[in-house]
Formats: C-alpha cells, structure tokens, sequence
C-alpha cells in the first residue's frame, strides 16, 4: 500500500468497537478513502507503522481505530484495497 491508493476497511477494521456503524457500508463498497501519508510512529504506546486516511464524505472525517485513537489513523490489517462493486443484473 503506497501514499494515494484506494482503500476501504478490512473485515477485521470493520470489527473494530469503534467502526461498528460503517461495517455495511464498507461491505457494500460504498466507503472510500485515500492514504495520504505513512508513518512509523514513535511513542511507546503506539508501536509500528501507521497509515493517514482521508475519507470520502465529510460524515466521516472522524473515523477511527479506538476512542483514543487520532481521527483518520489506521494500522495495515485494517485496511484493504478497494474494489469497484460488482454490477448485479
């Protein structure tokens, strides 16, 4: 995953206690952002390497991991790749 990519939560960021509200629409594809920075984080507390999204909507600007969480920062098995849903005919 690089800086500009489409992305859209993974089913394990969709189980997150602090997302339950988005799962359909994550599921349904209809919840787009875009990795506008990556980052190792410093802090003892926050271990690894974090991704800044921006999502699509202004209704949810303020998605995050956790309630202590910075809005808009993810960890890797949060997010997935977005794909275009499929048509049904």
């Amino acid at each position: 995953m690089k800086v500009g990519d489409l992305v859209t939560l993974s089913e394990y960021g969709t189980s997150l206690e602090a997302l339950w509200y988005v799962t359909d629409l994550a599921r349904k594809g209809e919840l787009v952002g875009m990795v506008v920075e990556i980052f190792e984080s410093d802090k003892p507390w926050e271990s690894g390497t974090f991704y800044q999204v921006r999502w699509m909507g202004t209704k949810y600007k303020n998605l995050c991991r956790g309630r202590w969480q910075r809005p808009g920062r993810f960890k890797r098995k949060d997010l997935k790749m977005y794909k275009k849903p499929k048509d049904k005919k």
